[in-house]
């Protein structure tokens, strides 16, 4: 019976065993495999969103930039215009004094306009 045992039924258990844990293994496989491919797949999502928000936030820093720059320099306009502005004043009250003074000059020599 021992000899039954050991020649026959023995390598027979354990080639069933092998044959069951190569079967199991072919089932679990592809699960493991889904779950890997599934982690790698949002390792790359992760990755990409990663990217693309720094992406975004260096565009938002650019213009950001940009755009005190284009204050800056419609502030610096808004004066040079104030002082045009100004001087266009300036300019209109010298020739209204200048026609009042000639208005006068007129009177003197006698001519009327």
């Amino acid at each position: 019976m021992q000899e039954f045992l050991n020649v026959v039924l023995y390598p027979s258990l354990f080639a069933f065993a092998g044959i069951a844990a190569t079967k199991f293994w072919d089932w679990v496989k592809p699960k493991f495999q889904t779950k890997l491919d599934n982690s790698n797949v949002k390792s790359a999502e992760i990755d990409n969103e990663i990217k693309s928000a720094s992406f975004y936030q260096n565009l938002l820093n650019d213009m950001s930039k940009r755009l005190e720059d284009s204050i800056i320099e419609i502030e610096k306009r808004d004066v040079r215009i104030k002082d045009r502005d100004e001087r266009i004043e300036h300019l209109i009250d010298e020739i209204e004094r200048m026609t009042t003074e000639l208005r006068k000059y007129k009177q003197l020599n006698g001519k009327q306009e």
